[in-house]
């Protein structure tokens, strides 16, 4: 009985499978905790902190390309922008963050967050939710691409009340 139990059991562990081995270009690895994606925590920590300036230019690659919601920004503009935003919000949070970075086969690496944005509009003192999504490509050490989307329609109407 035993040596049947141990041979189920053998059997059992040499039949479980994992994900086959991808070479396409756009597979790879994915990682969960690595030096990028903390990287890429600490600058959303930055901006939630409103000090994103400070602490955060040095991991951008000078000329880096930032989009937000298609709007292409400078480092500069990206983070006074930001900044901007928490003169009209108070307690502005970043919750559910999922962060990871993908190491791609064909040498490219990008850090893949998913988030839920809030902050409480000081003109309404009304609580805005929103869903968003960001990617953070990598030149080395440093971030030189970035692309973060959001429906921005609950954000501008709260700064902007009838």
């Amino acid at each position: 009985m035993k040596k049947t139990g141990l041979f189920i059991l053998a059997i059992a562990l040499t039949s479980c499978t994992s994900a086959p081995k991808d070479t396409a270009d756009w597979s790879g690895t994915i990682v969960q905790n690595d030096s990028k994606t903390e990287i890429v925590l600490g600058v959303m920590e930055a901006y939630v902190e409103n000090n994103l300036m400070e602490s955060s230019a040095m991991h951008f690659a000078e000329g880096a390309e930032i989009f937000v919601n298609d709007a292409k920004l400078s480092f500069n503009e990206m983070a006074t922008a930001f900044a901007q935003g928490h003169m009209s919000f108070d307690n502005i949070a970043h919750t559910n963050v999922t962060a990871t970075t993908m190491y791609y086969n064909n040498g490219e690496v990008f850090t893949n967050t998913w988030y839920d944005w809030s902050g409480t509009s000081i003109a309404t003192g009304e609580e805005v939710k929103l869903k968003g999504y960001c990617a953070w490509g990598w030149e080395g050490d440093k971030i030189s691409y970035v692309y973060n989307a959001f429906d921005p329609t609950a954000y501008n109407d709260a700064m902007q009340p009838n």
